[in-house]
């Protein structure tokens, strides 16, 4: 009897320890913190009109948190995960890109380090002291140098990385919208390197169409490899012209191969300006 009671005691200390550690890793948890589901998620957007199911095991950025009766939520970035998540939301009318809250416990997620293979940008910078300009770099890298001055009416060419590790590539994307069209060729990120400050190799096991790879191996996952190389160079673009400008825009220049690209990084606003 009394050996039962010592192991009940025990088992009741050791639940009391988890819910302690998943209310702790809970707390940690903010906007634009990766967190990997440790279930199937099943959820919907964040007007509750389209179902999405997220596998167990990936990668998620958190788009936002609220705390309700002292438990955290967290909503979900589904734009940035692979084109068979985000599938069901691409001809949704009035979608967006944001799933419902979900509650942020320790069953249902585990938080992680941001991936290597989106060392290519910052997810945030600090804009102290300048408070016309805003960061709005998404991940989106576009072929040419700067954005069109009226890219709102426009199509390009681009390539993303999602959240859980997928390289999309679109040789005609519109340059706004709201989820991701289905990509022209798609491959998972099996090994991804951070060679230096500026420079991030993946490796992939399927050759990817529309991108300059390497062939560096012919056997095993890490087949074909692609470098993304970060410039210093910078271009801005006078919105909607020169003369009527309202705000700039700010874009950072990469290369991939012999190649530049460049992401939208910043806007800036003018005084008086709304």
């Amino acid at each position: 009897m009394m050996v039962k009671r010592v192991l009940l005691g025990m088992a009741l200390i050791f639940s009391l320890i988890l819910v302690d550690q998943s209310v702790a890793s809970a707390a940690k948890v903010t906007k634009n913190s990766f967190l990997t589901t440790k279930r199937v998620i099943k959820t919907y957007n964040s007007s509750k009109t389209i179902k999405v199911t997220i596998p167990k095991g990936t990668t998620v950025l958190v788009n936002g948190t609220k705390n309700d009766n002292g438990q955290k939520y967290v909503s979900l970035n589904l734009n940035r995960l692979r084109y068979q998540i985000r599938r069901p939301l691409i001809t949704a009318q009035n979608s967006s890109r944001v799933s419902r809250w979900i509650l942020a416990k320790g069953q249902n997620f585990s938080k992680t380090n941001k991936p290597v293979y989106l060392s290519y940008y910052s997810l945030t910078r600090s804009n102290k002291g300048h408070a016309l300009l805003s960061y709005v770099a998404n991940g989106d890298l576009w072929k040419g140098s700067t954005l069109p001055a009226d890219y709102a009416q426009l199509t390009g060419t681009r390539f993303t990385i999602t959240t859980d590790g997928y390289l999309d590539f679109f040789s005609s994307s519109p340059y706004k919208y709201t989820i991701s069209p289905k990509p022209t060729s798609s491959t998972e990120i099996q090994k991804s390197y951070y060679r230096s400050s500026r420079q991030l190799y993946l490796y992939f096991k399927t050759k990817l169409k529309g991108l300059p790879v390497t062939k560096v191996s012919t056997k095993g996952n890490n087949r074909y490899r692609l470098s993304i190389n970060r410039t210093t160079q910078t271009t801005s673009t006078a919105v909607p012209n020169e003369d009527d400008a309202t705000r700039v825009t700010l874009n950072e220049i990469y290369q991939i191969g012999k190649t530049d690209y460049y992401m939208h990084t910043e806007n800036a606003r003018f005084l008086g300006e709304d």
